[in-house]
């Protein structure tokens, strides 16, 4: 059964994830799917560690410094230039095979840690609702912040539909999004102050480690190399400032403690991007409850860009929510949900691809984006 199950996680992968965005990513997870040997090698590991991204990942790191293997020449980010075809399957497994022992410990000690940097754009999507609601200065915290680089969004400059929105002087990175349904001018405003940035995460990657490092880019993925220059640009820029931190911490237990300990009164926003996913039933009700008592103290805004099944069981205040919308789970929901000690205003932004290549603004507060296509 939990070999059907991941079959099926794997198609899925391929199909909702990979489609569109890496052909390598979309023919192997057909390909595992349907290699037993592949499978087994997962199914002897833990049981939350079985994800196609944290396969792929450890599969990538090792593909690193073997740069002339058979499977590398599929991988452009490491030289490689060979189009799909009927070996790229094989040298997967024949890889596997090879390095059983290493992927085994990899899969089985280490934990999905990603810094999607073009999610910044559903976070100033976000951060600019927040401040017509409350203008003025806010602290600023991610859940679910890896090497924390999204703590650094306004650090970037913004090329949406290849308008290019800057920054108080020119960044080294530039987030670019395509823009569906609207004109990209005038999405983003100017970033508000920012008076602390933290982020929170379980396992915090440390940007000094080498190691770390080369963790964080095994999560790029095959022919993205813009991508993989955007990231390491990030991380060189956050390794120049000392303006953000991340500390170790559960959502589901420590998020309200820690947002407690900011200083001041200002309001804080706190993002999350598919930090949902990775939580349980449960922990994503104790996140929630999380939110609700940290608003008790001070104003929380919560930003998201998270798949709508898993927001509907958040207990979200938007109608769109109870309607086909919430079975969409191959796009993402970017939204706001201020909070405070006696008042919550919930509210639908935009509709986006999972890893913001695209982004389609909401028509008006009740859309349900039906209008959207799927792709």
């Amino acid at each position: 059964m939990e070999a059907e199950r991941l079959r099926r996680l794997f198609r899925f992968f391929g199909a909702t994830q990979s489609a569109g965005r890496s052909p390598v990513y979309e023919a192997l997870s057909e390909g595992v799917a349907g290699d037993d040997g592949l499978l087994g090698l997962l199914l002897d590991t833990p049981e939350e560690q079985r994800r196609p991204s944290l396969f792929f990942a450890a599969v990538n790191l090792l593909l690193a410094s073997r740069r002339g293997s058979e499977l590398a020449a599929y991988y452009p980010i490491h030289g490689g230039h060979r189009a799909v075809d009927d070996r790229l399957v094989p040298a997967l497994s024949a890889f596997c095979r090879r390095h059983r022992d290493e992927l085994a410990r990899l899969l089985s000690e280490r934990s999905t840690q990603t810094n999607e940097i073009r999610r910044c754009v559903a976070l100033r999507v976000g951060v600019d609702h927040v401040q017509r609601h409350w203008p003025g200065p806010v602290a600023f915290a991610e859940v679910g912040a890896s090497a924390g680089l999204n703590l650094l969004f306004d650090h970037y400059d913004y090329r949406l539909d290849g308008e290019v929105s800057s920054t108080t002087s020119a960044s080294s990175v530039v987030v670019s999004c395509e823009v569906r349904g609207a004109s990209g001018t005038g999405i983003l405003r100017t970033a508000p102050p920012i008076t602390r940035r933290l982020g929170i995460d379980q396992r915090p990657i440390d940007l000094s480690d080498p190691d770390a490092r080369a963790w964080l880019e095994a999560f790029v993925w095959p022919e993205h190399i813009e991508e993989l220059a955007t990231l390491r640009g990030a991380v060189d820029l956050a390794a120049a400032t000392s303006a953000a931190r991340v500390v170790t911490g559960d959502a589901a237990t420590d998020t309200a403690r820690i947002l407690g300990e900011l200083p001041g009164r200002e309001p804080v926003v706190v993002f999350t991007a598919s930090l949902l996913s990775y939580l349980t039933a449960q922990a994503r009700t104790a996140f929630v409850a999380q939110l609700r008592e940290a608003a008790q103290r001070r104003p929380v805004a919560w930003v998201f860009a998270e798949a709508p099944g898993l927001l509907a069981t958040t207990g979200l205040d938007v109608v769109a929510l109870r309607g086909p919308l919430a079975r969409r789970n191959s796009l993402y929901l970017v939204g706001a949900s201020l909070r405070g000690a006696d008042r919550r205003h919930d509210q639908l932004l935009g509709l986006a691809d999972p890893y913001l290549r695209w982004f389609s603004p909401a028509r008006d507060p009740a859309d349900d984006f039906d209008w959207v296509p799927t792709d």
